[in-house]
């Protein structure tokens, strides 16, 4: 008796966001034909073309924006490989019990379902124009610490990969949530009659429910300090590329901005008009957060500076006038709107350049180390940080956005936050 034929490795299924879309609606007509091919292995035990093209159904009504998509991708993609290869049936048969060892695999995955890196899902082949999934591609992947992989990068040392995997807290909830989605889509077109996912019990247990934290990602005032420094540096070099890289740079940390709202959405892309005055002369910045609503951030005097620097650079007047509808932030090719992937390049390059002069001025690795370690996101959290001893809590909520007065007291105001957050506010004006 021979023994069955091991599984298929998990391969990439969904391409990038503009090729998705290119996809003709319920059909492989244009489909990758590796990925046609990949599908047609797993048959007829399993009904995987039709599988696929309920998720793609699903995914295409998340599709209207490109961080959303891959959101989703990620995780539909994991919950189809899985389904195939590890329970060796259909998506639509799963049960509750099912969806249980899903979202456990997903907290622990096997290792061999485990990429080093993050890798590219497709990759140039033989013919023109031809793409073929990447063999070094994984479902999962370590990301390690960005510390570590940059120093890796500058060195040239290799990354040491650990024996095991555990995803994070609230990479399972988002795991859940998009599951959920996915599953109510499927009840909804009448390819079910039940949720599986939506069945479990206390689904809080398989994800911890923590306090929010922002432990390790605050920079310290030095830190800051090298960077808008740095930022203004780059500025004065090359003023046509580095206005706007100090602008972002500025209002990012003033406002607490997340990328998404300096970037923009599908339905609301920022111009200059998002800076507004008031009757009594003071100045805000109206933007659309999470969940579509409109909020108004009230603008620093030191930030209404950097504007004036960056709309003088752009051979505008120094401050917006009502109805400007110009676009806030332009291409280097003077084409208006930067992606959110644009706008962490800009920022990371601002970082990169400070660590830099940090090692020449010969400052500390534990402080450089940290500042390697920086995302685009920790500007918000080190302003709300160090606005937090200066503000009342109501305004920095609103000016944050969170729904909650709650989440800014425990991410802001608690104990472990007030003692590491550092007297004084460097390089920032009072605000109201």
């Amino acid at each position: 008796m021979t023994d069955p034929a091991p599984a298929p490795a998990p391969q990439p299924l969904f391409d990038t966001h503009p090729r998705f879309l290119a996809l003709s609606p319920g059909s492989l007509v244009f489909e990758n034909r590796f990925v046609v091919r990949f599908l047609n292995k797993l048959e007829p035990e399993v009904p995987a073309k039709a599988d696929y093209l309920h998720a793609r159904d699903f995914l295409r009504a998340y599709a209207g924006w490109e961080t959303t998509y891959k959101a989703y991708r990620i995780q539909v993609e994991r919950l189809l490989l899985w389904s195939w290869l590890k329970q060796g049936g259909s998506v639509l048969k799963l049960t509750r019990e099912d969806a249980e060892a899903f979202l456990g695999f997903s907290r622990e995955p096997d290792m061999e379902w485990v990429g080093q890196a993050v890798r590219r899902r497709f990759i140039a082949g033989e013919e023109p124009g031809e793409l073929v999934p990447n063999p070094q591609w994984r479902p999962y992947e370590i990301l390690g610490s960005k510390a570590a992989r940059k120093l890796a990068d500058e060195t040239g040392m290799p990354r040491q990969a650990p024996e095991r995997y555990k995803v994070t807290a609230s990479s399972l909830k988002q795991a859940f949530t998009i599951c959920c989605s996915f599953y109510d889509f499927l009840v909804g077109q009448d390819r079910l009659l039940d949720n599986p996912f939506r069945a479990i019990e206390e689904p809080g247990r398989f994800f911890e429910t923590r306090a929010p934290s922002i432990e390790g990602k605050v920079l310290n005032p030095l830190q800051w300090a090298f960077v808008i420094e740095t930022a203004e540096w780059m500025a004065q070099q090359d003023p046509e590329r580095h206005e706007r890289t100090l602008f972002v740079v500025a209002t990012l940390f003033s406002l607490y901005l997340r990328i998404s709202e300096l970037a923009g959405r599908p339905d609301w892309h920022p111009t200059m008009q998002a800076f507004q005055q008031d009757s009594a002369g003071a100045w805000w910045y109206v933007t659309v957060g999470k969940g579509g609503k409109e909020r108004r951030i009230s603008v620093s005097g030191e930030l209404l500076g950097y504007l004036k620097r960056y709309r003088l650079s752009r051979k505008l007047t120094p401050l917006p006038q009502p109805g400007e509808n110009v676009p806030l932030l332009l291409k280097l090719d003077g084409r208006g709107g930067l992606t959110d992937r644009q706008i962490r390049n800009i920022v990371q390059k601002c970082f990169d350049s400070a660590v830099r002069r940090m090692q020449a001025e010969g400052r500390g690795e534990r402080e450089v180390s940290s500042l390697r370690a920086a995302s685009t996101y920790w500007l918000r959290h080190t302003s709300a940080s160090y606005d937090a001893p200066h503000r009342p809590l109501r305004n920095l909520q609103v000016d944050l956005g969170h729904a909650k007065a709650s989440t800014t007291h425990e991410t802001y105001y608690g104990g472990v936050a007030a003692e590491r957050t550092p007297t004084g506010r460097p390089r920032r004006v009072k605000r109201r």
